[in-house]
């Protein structure tokens, strides 16, 4: 081989040797950056909303009680039938109410009888008083004759006086009685539907003289319907009257209703229980979960809708348009000690210097202040930048300072964030557009 020769193949093996060192170089630089995904801060329409589960019922119901005790001995109406104020729904067994009635009767008859005869006596006592005193005063008989015919006077007077009273008693037990009576008859106590059945004829109920009657059937006007809702104790807050509603049915599948919020429980509730807490039980469920009961009233409910259906309520308790925004999961929270330098995740807790710094622990890192923050692409590399947020939408959150409207930062995966550290150097592996 010529001197040439020998030259250009020592150039040729140079270019090699220093292109391989270039791509090593590229290659490990490209190994030891962070695969990320980034997009840009853009202005969006943000909705806020506060989600809970229920179930359907009508705005105003009653439940149909026994007013006696005794047997049904007819049952006049079906579930689903519509009934009207006053209209006959069930009787109840009246053999012994009206034997006590008709007894009661009687007593009333036997005490106005012997009102007469008192009356009668009354009469007869005030003439021979007169009698007495003008013979008295004549002289034609003694002071004695005279006041012992006054005493029989006073004692008559008595005698009517007690049996009026006796009659008023007995009447009173008889009006009590016909009361009774009439409460066999079970009727509507407004217009509307029978919703539930819940004893059948022949069965035997309790009337309302105990601590708890028995509910016969449930009649409610379904012409103004309600989704009761639980509401978590940390989103009650952002709950008010008059916030819109969009409420999903989960038996009529493609159904939503609209509502309005038109109540909201003053007490909470502990997770689980069916009632309102009281003070006394407060103290037992201090460190339970708890709701707070919420009433959307609806908006021309579909005729197919019924009591008892189970719901999802969506309230909306905030809009705002045109704001910046970023993914929520862009947003990260970091500790940033007193010199405004970002502690990453991970790092020791700062001991001050000296022997042993790295390994003994010290109450400094928990003096370090958490700041809200999202991470800026800058340069290929990751720059913690903290923020003022805002709003959070469904998928979105607002950025009130901080961040302008089109820089990029980066915005996934949620697994890479929770461990990115500041200043990291990153690759791009997928990048989503602005928003609009």
């Amino acid at each position: 081989m010529t001197s040439r020769g020998k030259r250009i193949a020592a150039g040729v093996f140079g270019l090699v040797v220093i292109g391989g060192i270039v791509g090593f170089s590229v290659t490990r630089d490209s190994r030891n950056r962070i695969a990320v995904q980034t997009g840009k801060a853009a202005k969006s329409d943000l909705v806020s909303t506060v989600s809970a589960s229920g179930e359907i019922r009508p705005k105003k119901y009653v439940n149909v009680s026994a007013n006696v005790s005794g047997r049904i001995t007819a049952l006049l109406v079906e579930e689903g039938q519509r009934v009207r104020k006053g209209q006959v729904l069930a009787r109840i067994d009246s053999t012994r109410f009206e034997a006590v009635t008709r007894q009661s009767d009687a007593a009333v008859q036997s005490a106005r009888a012997d009102l007469a005869r008192a009356e009668a006596d009354v009469e007869l006592s005030q003439l021979n008083f007169e009698r007495a005193r003008q013979m008295w005063g004549d002289k034609l008989i003694s002071e004695q004759t005279f006041q012992q015919s006054e005493a029989d006077l006073k004692m008559k007077q008595a005698a009517l006086d007690s049996a009026k009273k006796r009659i008023a008693q007995l009447q009173a037990a008889l009006d009590s009685n016909t009361d009774d009576l009439e409460k066999t008859t079970v009727v509507s106590p407004m217009d509307g539907v029978v919703t539930s059945l819940q004893k059948e004829e022949g069965e035997v109920v309790i009337g309302a003289q105990s601590f708890s009657p028995t509910v016969i059937m449930q009649v409610a006007d379904l012409s103004v319907m309600e989704t009761e809702i639980l509401v978590d104790e940390t989103d009650i807050q952002h709950v008010a009257l008059g916030q819109k509603a969009e409420i999903r049915v989960d038996a009529l599948q493609d159904t939503k209703v609209t509502g309005v919020v038109t109540e909201i429980g003053s007490s909470a509730i502990p997770r689980g229980a069916s009632g309102t807490s009281t003070a006394a039980a407060s103290t037992s469920t201090a460190n339970q979960a708890k709701d707070f009961k919420v009433t959307i009233t609806l908006e021309n409910p579909p005729t197919s809708l019924r009591p008892g259906l189970n719901a999802t309520a969506d309230i909306t308790t905030a809009v705002k348009k045109g704001v910046v925004a970023v993914p929520i999961q862009a947003v990260v929270v970091r500790e940033v000690d007193k010199d405004g330098k970002v502690v990453d995740p991970g790092a020791p807790a700062a001991a001050g210097g000296g022997p042993g710094a790295a390994t003994t622990a010290t109450p400094a890192r928990s003096k370090n202040e958490e700041k809200d923050g999202v991470f800026v692409v800058v340069d290929g590399s990751a720059r913690f930048r903290a923020v003022k947020t805002g709003l959070i939408g469904e998928t979105e959150i607002e950025i009130l300072e901080g961040l302008k409207e089109g820089e990029e930062l980066v915005t996934g995966s949620y697994r890479t964030l929770r461990t990115l550290k500041d200043e990291a150097k990153i690759k791009v592996e997928v990048q989503r557009g602005g928003r609009s």
